[in-house]
């Protein structure tokens, strides 16, 4: 992993805020904690104490960290269900055209009909949010 180190080391030295970056070792185990590993796990892959981790958690630059990278994890999940969306309409389609099965073509109706609605309330709720947003600034 030298080379994973050094890229590291190059990015804490470029970022202004350089004295408030986290060491390699704790951005790894933030990474760890993310991907659900267990903390005894951790404290063995990158070779500190579970005591530490406990210590670096209490640290508001590793819950930054933290919640950052769970960000990015939904970012990521939610991409690739929405290339996967694609398939899933498609596949309800040719359920909704299924002769044999009424019950089948009926549940990818309401299914439909239900997320249809569901995408069109959260638009709405995203223009609300940014009406109410800017009329607070207007204050």
């Amino acid at each position: 992993m030298p080379s994973l180190r050094r890229y590291f080391r190059k990015y804490l030295e470029s970022s202004p805020n350089y004295k408030f970056m986290l060491s390699f070792k704790m951005e790894k185990t933030a990474y760890y904690i993310v991907s659900g590993l267990s903390f005894v796990d951790i404290a063995a892959k990158v070779g500190i104490s579970s005591r530490s981790i406990f210590r670096w958690l209490k640290l508001p630059e590793m819950q930054s960290r933290i919640r950052e990278l769970r960000r990015i994890t939904i970012e990521h999940s939610t991409n690739d269900l929405l290339r996967l969306n694609k398939k899933a309409v498609a596949t309800l389609e040719k359920l909704l055209d299924c002769e044999s099965s009424p019950s089948s073509r009926c549940r990818a109706a309401s299914i439909i009909l239900t997320k249809t609605t569901e995408s069109l309330e959260y638009e709405y709720e995203s223009r609300l949010k940014a009406i109410e947003q800017k009329f607070n600034e207007e204050k």
